[in-house]
C-alpha cells in the first residue's frame, strides 16, 4: 500500500511538471526578473544568487503542494521550513562558509524580516551583502514565486499569476534608485511576455498571430528603452528620496560653538592620530550651512545641502581607478558624534572594539563630505578611511568660473554684516575678486584666542559677538571661529553661496609617520562652490603673529596691609546616609545599560513577522468576504438585500466545493447545493464525507427569496432583516454539519470571489431599480 501511494504521488508530480512546465518556468522567471531594479541598490552578486535560489524554493513548494493538493496550512509550513533552512541566503556574511546557517544567521534573518525593509530605503547604495540586508529580497522572491506558481497551477484563471511579479516589480522600483533607464523597458517587457503567455494559456493566441505579436513586443521594448534613457530622474518616485533619515541634526549642538574649548582645555592633548594623511589635506569635522543668529549649524535636509543617510557596503557606489588614499584614524581626547573625515570619503570601516555599534549608527552626507555616528566617538575608537583629495584651483582658474547653483537655507545676520560686506568687496566685479577682497580685509584684523596673557577676545559667534567684531570702535580681534563665521555671513549677504567648515589643520613640518593632532590644530574656514571645481576653501583668519597691542597703561598694583581675618564659622555635621539601601536613589542609567534583545526574542520577532507576511493573503481573502457580506446585508433596497442574502448562501456553498449552475433557479440551486454536499465530486484523493444539510433549510430560504423578489408587493425593512436572520441560522447549521476544519478551509477559498462579482453586478442593478 505504501509503495503504491508513493508511486502515485511521484507520478502526479512528474505528470504535473510535464504538462505545465511552461507555466512554472514563465512565472518563476518573471518573479526573478522583477528584482532587476534592486541590482544597483545592492551592488553585489549575492543578490541574484539569493533571488534565484529563493524563487526556485518557492516554486518547488508550490508545485509539490499543487501535485499533492496541499491546503494553505501545509504550504505555509513548508514555506516557513524552507525559509529557515536556507536562511543563509538572507544573511550570508553570518553563515558558515556563506551557506550553512548558524544561530547568528537565524537571529540576523529574524531581525531582517522586520528591519531590512527600512534599511533598504534609508541606507545609501550600494548596500552589499553585510548584516541582514538581503533578507527582504530573499523573502519577497520566496513568497512571490510560491503565490504566482500556485495561482498558475491551481486556479481557473492562470493569468492571475502575473499579479505577484508585477507587484514585485513595483516594489523593486520604489525601493530602487532614481535611475529609470531599465525600469520602463523592464516593465514593458514583463507585460509583453505576460500577455503572450496568458493569451497562449487561454487558447486565444493562434499560430498566424505570432509574427505580429513578436513585432509589437520588440517595438515596445525599443520605445520603452528610449523613454527610460531620455526620462529625467526628477520624475521618478523612489522611497529613498522621500524617507527622512532618523537623526535630527538639531539634537546635536554646533561643534563650532565649542571651538574655544579645544584650545583652552586640550591645547596639548592629542585629539586624533592620523596615519597616511596626504600632504595639504585637512581633517573635516563638520560642515555648517545654516545660521540662526546664535551659531552656525548643520542645516535640515529639506533646506540645506544634502542629507545624512546610513551607508551600505561603502559611501560612494563607484571608485576611481587612482587618486585614492587610505587614511587610518585613532580617536584620542575627543568625545562627539561628528566623525572626522579627510577629503572626499569613498569608504569607511570601523575597526575598534565598538566597530559594530558605531557602524550601525553611522550617517554620511555626500554633499558636505561629513559624517556622524549617533553612539558618539570616544577615546580608543579606530577607523579606516578611503578618500580622495581634490586639487585646490588657483585664482587664474577661478577667474572666469561662475558660482555653482546650490540649495542653502536662509540665514539671519546683523545689519552690520551687509554694510561691512559692501565696503570690503569694494569695486570687485568677478565672484573670485569679491571673495578675495573680503578674505583679505578680514585678514587685516588681529588674532587672539582670548586666553590668559593674550589680547582679550570673547568666545562665540552670535550676532552680538560679530557685531562687536565688525562694527565696534576697536580693531577686529578674534580667532578662526569669529573670522570664519563673519566671512560666511558676509558672502551670503553678497548673494554668494558659502558655508563654514570646522576641522583640524595638520602642522606643516611632519614626518612620514602618524600625525598627532592636538587641540591647538583646531581650525575653521569658509567654502564657496564654483562650477567645474566644487567647493573651494578660503581662510579669512589673520596670522597668529598679528597681535593687537593695547597702548593703554595698566596701573601698578599697590600692596595693601595684611589684616588678620576672623576664623571661619563652624560647619554643620554632614547628613548621615540612610541605613536602608532602598532609600538611596540610584540612577539606573549610570549603573547599567538596557540589555539588548536576546537571540530567542529576535528569532521570535522574525518568525512572527514572517508568519504575518505569509498569512496576509489569507487575511485579505477573509476581509474581502466580510466586506462583501456587510454590503449585501446593509446596502440597497430590501428586495436587493434579500437577493444578496441568497447570494451569500450560494457563495458559501461554492467555497465548500459545490458547483451550482449559473442558469438554475433559486430552488434548483438549493437542490444542487444539498446534492453536492451529500455526494462530493470525485477525482480528489481526500474526499470529504457526505454531509446532510437538511437542518439548513435551504429550500425555505430559496422560496422566501423568490417571494420577496417576484411577489406582488415589495418587501419592507423588517422582511429583509428577518430573512437575513434566517440566513445566519442556516449558515450556522451548515457550519456545524461540514465541521470546523472544512468550514475554515472554505473561509480562505477564492472560488466564490469570481462568482460574487457577477452576483454583485446583478444586485447593483436591483438596487438601482429599487
Amino acid at each position: 500500500m505504501t509503495e503504491t501511494s508513493s508511486s502515485e504521488r511521484t507520478g502526479g508530480l512528474t505528470d504535473l511538471i510535464a504538462r505545465r512546465w511552461v507555466d512554472i518556468a514563465v512565472v518563476t522567471l518573471l518573479v526573478v526578473v522583477a528584482h532587476t531594479p534592486l541590482l544597483p541598490v545592492f551592488g553585489t552578486i549575492r543578490l541574484p544568487i539569493a533571488v534565484v535560489a529563493a524563487a526556485l524554493l518557492g516554486t518547488v513548494v508550490a508545485t509539490v503542494g499543487a501535485a499533492r493538493r496541499w491546503g494553505p496550512i501545509p504550504v505555509l509550513a513548508a514555506l516557513l521550513t524552507g525559509f529557515v533552512a536556507f536562511s543563509a541566503l538572507g544573511a550570508p556574511t553570518t553563515a558558515l562558509a556563506g551557506a550553512v546557517p548558524t544561530p547568528e544567521t537565524l537571529g540576523a534573518v529574524g531581525r531582517g524580516v522586520v528591519t531590512s525593509w527600512k534599511d533598504i530605503v534609508t541606507i545609501l547604495p550600494p548596500l552589499g551583502a553585510g548584516r541582514n540586508m538581503l533578507t527582504a529580497p530573499y523573502l519577497i522572491a520566496l513568497v512571490a514565486s510560491c503565490v504566482a506558481v500556485t495561482l498558475a497551477l491551481r486556479t481557473r484563471w492562470p493569468a492571475l499569476a502575473l499579479i505577484p511579479p508585477l507587484l514585485v516589480l513595483a516594489g523593486s522600483i520604489l525601493m530602487g534608485t532614481a535611475d529609470v533607464s531599465t525600469s520602463i523597458p523592464l516593465g514593458l517587457g514583463m507585460t509583453g511576455v505576460g500577455l503572450v503567455w496568458g493569451s497562449w494559456r487561454s487558447g486565444r493566441l493562434h499560430t498566424n498571430r505570432w509574427p505580429g505579436v513578436a513585432v509589437l513586443v520588440v517595438v515596445g521594448l525599443v520605445a520603452g528603452t528610449g523613454a527610460g534613457v531620455l526620462a529625467p530622474p526628477q520624475g521618478r518616485l523612489v522611497l529613498r528620496e522621500h524617507v527622512d533619515p532618523p537623526p535630527d541634526l538639531h539634537d546635536y549642538p554646533s561643534p563650532l560653538a565649542g571651538f574655544r574649548q579645544y584650545v583652552k582645555d586640550h591645547r596639548e592633548d592629542t585629539i586624533l592620530t592620523v596615519d597616511g594623511l596626504p600632504d595639504g589635506a585637512l581633517v573635516r569635522l563638520a560642515t555648517l550651512d545654516e545660521y540662526d543668529g546664535t551659531a552656525w549649524m548643520a542645516a535640515d535636509p529639506e533646506t540645506g545641502t544634502g542629507q545624512y543617510q546610513r551607508i551600505g557596503d561603502r559611501i560612494e557606489p563607484t571608485l576611481p581607478e587612482d587618486g585614492l588614499h587610505t587614511v587610518r584614524l585613532t580617536v584620542g581626547d575627543y568625545a562627539n558624534v561628528w566623525v572626522p573625515m579627510v577629503g572626499k570619503p569613498y569608504d569607511l570601516d570601523f575597526t575598534g572594539q565598538r566597530a559594530d555599534e558605531l557602524a550601525r549608527g553611522l550617517y554620511v552626507n555626500r554633499a558636505t563630505e561629513t559624517g556622524l555616528s549617533t553612539p558618539g566617538l570616544r577615546g580608543g575608537d579606530r577607523y579606516e578611511l578611503l578618500a580622495g583629495v581634490p586639487q585646490i584651483p588657483n585664482d587664474t582658474a577661478l577667474e572666469g568660473a561662475p558660482l555653482a547653483d546650490v540649495s542653502q537655507p536662509e540665514v539671519a545676520f546683523p545689519d552690520v554684516v551687509a554694510t561691512t560686506g559692501q565696503r570690503m568687496a569694494g569695486d570687485a566685479s568677478t565672484p573670485i575678486g569679491r571673495i578675495r577682497a573680503v578674505e583679505q580685509a578680514l585678514q587685516q584684523g588681529y588674532f587672539s584666542h582670548g586666553l590668559e596673557g593674550e589680547t582679550p577676545s570673547l568666545a562665540g559667534h552670535g550676532a552680538a559677538r560679530l557685531d562687536s567684531l565688525l562694527g565696534g570702535d576697536d580693531p577686529m580681534v578674534g580667532d578662526e571661529e569669529q573670522y570664519a563665521a563673519a566671512m560666511g555671513l558676509i558672502l551670503r549677504s553678497l548673494s554668494i553661496p558659502a558655508r563654514v567648515v570646522m576641522g583640524f589643520e595638520a602642522p606643516q613640518q611632519r614626518g612620514d609617520g602618524p600625525v598627532e593632532l592636538t587641540g591647538d590644530e583646531v581650525s575653521a574656514w569658509v567654502e564657496v562652490p564654483f562650477e567645474g571645481h566644487g567647493w573651494v576653501p578660503f581662510y579669512p583668519t589673520p596670522d597668529e603673529d598679528r597681535i593687537w597691542q593695547d597702548e593703554e597703561t595698566v596701573p601698578e598694583s599697590i600692596p595693601q596691609p595684611q589684616v588678620l581675618q576672623p576664623p571661619p564659622p563652624a560647619q554643620e555635621p554632614p547628613d548621615a546616609p540612610p541605613s536602608d539601601r532602598q532609600d538611596v536613589d540610584i540612577d539606573d542609567d549610570d549603573v547599567r545599560e538596557d540589555d539588548p534583545l536576546s537571540l530567542a526574542a529576535w528569532i521570535a520577532i522574525g518568525a512572527g513577522g514572517l508568519l504575518l507576511v505569509l498569512l496576509l493573503p489569507l487575511l485579505m481573502i477573509v476581509l474581502l468576504k466580510v466586506r462583501r457580506r456587510r454590503r449585501r446585508r446593509f446596502s440597497g433596497a430590501p428586495a436587493a438585500r434579500l437577493a444578496g442574502g441568497w447570494d451569500e448562501v450560494l457563495d458559501v456553498g461554492t467555497d465548500l466545493g459545490v458547483t451550482v449552475s449559473p442558469t438554475a433557479t433559486r430552488r434548483q440551486a438549493a437542490g444542487q447545493l444539498v446534492a453536492g454536499l451529500a455526494a462530493p465530486a470525485t477525482g480528489r484523493r481526500r474526499q470529504p464525507p457526505p454531509v446532510d444539510i437538511a437542518p439548513a433549510r435551504t429550500q425555505d430560504l430559496a422560496s422566501s427569496a423568490d417571494a420577496g423578489t417576484f411577489g406582488p408587493g415589495a418587501p419592507d425593512e423588517s422582511a429583509a432583516a428577518r430573512f437575513w436572520d434566517d440566513v445566519e441560522t442556516s449558515l450556522g447549521s451548515l457550519r456545524t454539519a461540514v465541521g470546523r476544519r472544512r468550514w475554515w478551509r472554505a473561509r480562505v477559498s477564492t472560488r466564490s470571489l469570481g462568482r460574487s462579482r457577477r452576483g454583485d453586478r446583478r444586485s447593483a442593478r436591483r438596487r438601482g431599480r429599487g
